[in-house]
């Protein structure tokens, strides 16, 4: 299995309910920007959502994002810039961002952006 696409949810004036569906086992692709990554945990433990960078600064690499979600918790991460999460050009998804999840079941999650 492949990292899974996510398409980018619009929040507009008129408002937005967002659809959330549960990750794949090998992570997602998100747009870049401003968007942030909308995670549900109903599981029965927390769950660690790790957004790759792909950012060096003075020849050493920036640090992948990883955010705790606690059980119960819903978590907003964001925003994503894409010098920062994007993927080089030439490469596969070039501009977006690998996200990964430490457990997927019973968590559900949307992409987001103004």
């Amino acid at each position: 299995m492949a990292r899974a696409s996510q398409a980018t949810q619009q929040i507009t004036r008129d408002g937005l309910a967002p659809a959330l569906t549960e990750p794949t086992v090998d992570g997602d692709v998100v747009d870049c920007g401003r968007v942030v990554l909308m995670v549900v945990n109903g599981s029965a433990g927390p769950v660690t959502v790790t957004v790759e960078s792909t950012a060096a600064q003075d020849g050493l690499d920036v640090e992948d994002l990883a955010v705790p979600v606690p059980v119960g918790a819903t978590v907003l991460i964001g925003p994503l810039p894409g010098r920062t999460f994007g993927r080089p050009a030439g490469a596969p998804d070039a501009g977006r961002a690998y996200v990964s999840y430490s457990a997927v079941v019973g968590v559900d999650r949307a992409v987001l952006a103004l």
